[in-house]
């Protein structure tokens, strides 16, 4: 047989084979509407009701533009919108408001009552009735600041751009900056595909740092150097869903991880250990388009959540039988 006859050949079974496939589609598509290779998630916003062990007690209506970012101190609620902070009391009373200049993109209060607000590449310092106390210089040109930890005498601050995690001394002086890299199965350090980026201390004063791209929450010394990490991908419950979560988390007094996750809206709580204990809130008690919630809780565990799209705070305490 020639070169071209066997050319030939080779295009007739080739043009069957696609014949086949086509035409099997079509019969599947007129014998079930549904498509058989699509990936549903509906299942795994279903969460069995005996895991939930927290329960909604308040709801507080924010302010009419939309808010960013949340943190409690002593009885007070300070709320970051995109040019203004507020601080409210936990009744919904407003105890300040102050307009800001530049978009805030990270709330935090200090133990002292001051009001650290990240702004972009800059940090800013307000005293409780919001009069100016300081500026830093920028974190960086390109920075993003998502969240700012106090701890002894340093302030963390996240940064997108990087992404790192810079140190800083109670004046503003930056003592060092890390990468996030330390582990043993993988060569890179923080993965921020998105712009959440969360820090937290816990009550035994260890930096914890969400890792989102690795689905991951780890644990920092002071220069940097990775401790331990816990998570892992997965749309189960127990794991943490989509590209990069958790989006957003805050430590208990026990030193519990609760959790908030962007995509599948959904609330944990994780024991210090990394093993899922229970459920705040299911993905059926937000809106399906909803941003993930930030977090912040009071003396006695309370969890406040900033639902951004509806545009309030949800009060939740733990069941008497959970």
């Amino acid at each position: 047989m020639g070169k071209k006859g066997l050319i030939y050949i080779v295009l007739i079974v080739f043009g069957g084979l696609i014949f086949y496939i086509i035409l099997g589609d079509a019969f599947v598509s007129s014998s079930n509407s549904k498509n058989p290779y699509s990936y549903g998630i509906d299942e795994f916003k279903h969460v069995d009701s005996t895991l939930i062990k927290y329960r909604e007690v308040k709801r507080i209506k924010a302010g009419e533009t939309k808010p960013k970012a949340i943190d409690y101190f002593k009885g007070l609620l300070g709320i970051a919108y995109a040019n203004q902070v507020q601080v409210i009391d936990t009744a919904g009373r407003e105890y300040a408001t102050r307009a800001i200049e530049d978009s805030v993109t990270a709330i935090s209060f200090a133990p002292d009552g001051r009001i650290f607000l990240g702004c972009g590449n800059k940090v800013f310092i307000y005293d409780m009735e919001k009069n100016s106390l300081d500026l830093w210089k920028e974190i960086g040109p390109s920075s993003y600041v998502t969240s700012i930890a106090f701890k002894e005498n340093f302030i963390f601050v996240a940064d997108v751009e990087g992404p790192r995690v810079h140190r800083y001394d109670l004046h503003g002086e930056k003592l060092n900056s890390f990468d996030g890299k330390g582990r043993e199965d993988r060569d890179v350090g923080f993965v921020i595909p998105s712009p959440y980026f969360d820090l937290e201390i816990g009550p035994d004063g260890e930096l914890w740092a969400a890792n989102t791209g690795l689905q991951a929450i780890e644990n920092y010394s002071n220069e940097g150097k990775l401790r331990s990490y816990w998570g892992e991908p997965s749309y189960k419950l127990e794991g943490f869903v989509g590209c990069c979560n958790p989006a957003q988390f805050t430590i208990l007094s026990d030193g519990s991880f609760v959790t908030c996750e962007k995509g599948i809206v959904r609330i944990k709580v994780y024991h210090p250990s990394g093993k899922m204990e229970s459920v705040v809130a299911a993905p059926s008690e937000f809106h399906t388009t909803s941003e993930a919630a930030d977090l912040t809780v009071d003396e006695d565990d309370r969890i406040y959540a900033l639902d951004v799209t509806r545009k309030m705070i949800r009060k939740f305490e733990r069941k008497s039988d959970g």
